[in-house]
């Protein structure tokens, strides 16, 4: 028994030393812990008043995410930009479930553009986000869809072997794969797009959604139903008639 509660003295131990380690390591980082999550102290909401499900932002913000795989129509009243990690369970189940909605009724009927921001929140994450983005324009889209499919196959993976796979079901082949991964630049412009979507959008966790239009920018933090999402947009673009 004595044994027994040796042991168990030490696994405690160890937790507590763990615990202690590790909250040292995030303020030294420069995130603090508040309600539950952990945050960068740097960090600032730019929020300015509520709207529904959405924060209205400052009107000056500039979106620089790339366009360059955007669906719909160009001349679209409204612009949906998806910020996502492709790591993410939360994103993988509204992208597979509730977009396929949206793009239906909005992004088929000419009323919404939507472009999907890749937001990694890991080292997967970022894999997938470079190969990704070496997919040809048509292949774009079903290669994220792949991706979110089959996350739970592949998003702890140690190596890369899967994703590559992945990238060959659409055209990417081994080296040119590689290559991609080793794309500095690629990684660069990521990063930066993902860093400018944190400080200026206040994105905590993805999914969010930044909705653009000629009446402001406005932004829908975290997963809601299809038809909370609808409302929404269709409050939007009444908006905009007037």
């Amino acid at each position: 028994m004595d044994e027994i509660i040796k042991k168990i003295s030490n696994a405690l131990s160890l937790i507590v030393m763990f615990c202690f380690s590790a909250v040292i390591y995030f303020n030294y980082k420069g995130f603090v812990y508040e309600n539950g999550k952990i945050y960068l102290r740097e960090q600032t909401a730019v929020a300015a008043e509520y709207n529904g499900i959405a924060t209205v932002l400052p009107a000056d913000i500039a979106i620089n995410a790339s366009q360059k795989y955007a669906v719909g129509s160009a001349k679209a009243p409204l612009t949906l930009f998806e910020y996502s990690s492709l790591t993410c369970p939360h994103c993988a189940d509204f992208h597979l479930d509730t977009m396929p909605l949206i793009e239906h009724e909005y992004v088929a009927t000419g009323l919404l553009r939507v472009v999907f921001v890749n937001y990694p929140l890991d080292k997967n994450a970022m894999k997938a986000a470079l190969l990704s983005e070496c997919m040809t324009y048509d292949n774009y889209a079903p290669f994220i869809n792949k991706l979110f499919y089959e996350q739970r196959s592949w998003w702890m993976d140690k190596g890369s072997e899967r994703l590559l796979r992945y990238a060959a079901e659409f055209g990417v082949d081994y080296d040119e794969a590689i290559s991609c991964l080793k794309d500095k630049k690629k990684a660069t412009d990521i990063a930066t797009t993902r860093y400018e979507a944190f400080k200026q959008l206040d994105i905590k966790g993805t999914p969010a959604f930044l909705v653009v239009g000629p009446d402001g920018n406005e932004i829908v933090y975290g997963v809601v139903t299809y038809s909370s999402f609808k409302e929404y947009l269709d409050s939007r673009l009444a908006r905009l008639q007037h």
